[in-house]
């Protein structure tokens, strides 16, 4: 237990800045990254003064903000077309697409800057962003809010966590499935109820 659970600080302590860097550019870009074990775990380092806190969150929110204008610039530059041609092989069709644009045009800004925080959704919110066609300087702002918050949180935990860290990413390793279902299943109502009250709406109409 002891071994294993220092084996991952240890990787991190070696790879240092660069693989924070790294590990957030993926991530944003839509590669699955373990940027919550990263984070935390530079975080736990840091607490040990092996690195510095203030680097961790300047470095990881740099490779966050590269890897989402990589994602923006991507959808922005013919993305609907890419997504309409691949898209309905995983059930996303013009109409779901038009239903997000919607959605996005409502709450654009907050999207991409909550969506900054939630596993899973920051690594494709830039992408109906460039894709919508959000002006670049509002995109910029709120993604470069966000893209700070998420380092800030994670690796401060870590960082607050200190000598407990092996408790903590027990905790994660034995519940992230569970947490990532239950937003899975949040957002599957959610489009679930508003489609119906469309459908009601336009029948009615």
């Amino acid at each position: 237990m002891g071994s294993t659970g220092r084996r991952p600080i240890q990787i991190f302590g070696v790879a240092g800045y660069p693989l924070i860097f790294f590990v957030l550019l993926v991530e944003s870009i839509g590669i699955p990254s373990p940027s919550e074990l990263t984070l935390v775990a530079v975080g736990v380092l840091a607490s040990q003064g092996k690195l510095s806190l203030p680097l961790v969150i300047l470095v990881g929110w740099l490779g966050s903000l590269a890897g989402a204008h990589i994602s923006y610039f991507i959808a922005r530059r013919g993305g609907r077309r890419l997504i309409l041609k691949y898209g309905a092989r995983v059930g996303l069709t013009d109409e779901r697409l038009q239903i997000a644009e919607r959605f996005f045009h409502g709450r654009g800004d907050l999207a991409v800057l909550v969506g900054r925080l939630i596993s899973g959704v920051r690594a494709i919110i830039s992408y109906p962003a460039g894709l919508f066609d959000m002006p670049y300087l509002r995109f910029l702002i709120f993604t470069a809010i966000g893209a700070l918050l998420w380092p800030i949180v994670a690796a401060g935990a870590g960082y607050l966590v200190g000598p407990h860290y092996k408790v903590l990413f027990t905790w994660m390793s034995r519940f992230w499935i569970v947490i990532l279902a239950a937003l899975a299943v949040a957002l599957s109502v959610y489009i679930y109820v508003r489609h119906r009250q469309r459908t009601r709406r336009t029948q009615g109409g």
